[in-house]
């Protein structure tokens, strides 16, 4: 017989908690697992070239700061 293994609601409200007080954070790890699923999954060649040229105008533009 399989348990039903739910999340508790102290451990429901300490996640909200958390994630309202870190909002950019977790905005930017949603970001990322988002930008890696869209690559190792859905990415064809062109997209990769395009992926490519904004990545190193990117990081030209993180150099020049």
């Amino acid at each position: 017989m399989l348990t039903d293994k739910k999340t508790s609601e102290a451990q429901k409200r300490a996640t909200q908690a958390y994630r309202e007080k870190n909002r950019e954070k977790t905005r930017k790890q949603s970001a990322k697992s988002a930008a890696k699923t869209y690559i190792n999954k859905y990415c064809e060649l062109d997209d990769l070239t395009e992926l490519k040229q904004l990545i190193d105008a990117r990081e030209k533009e993180l150099q020049g700061e």
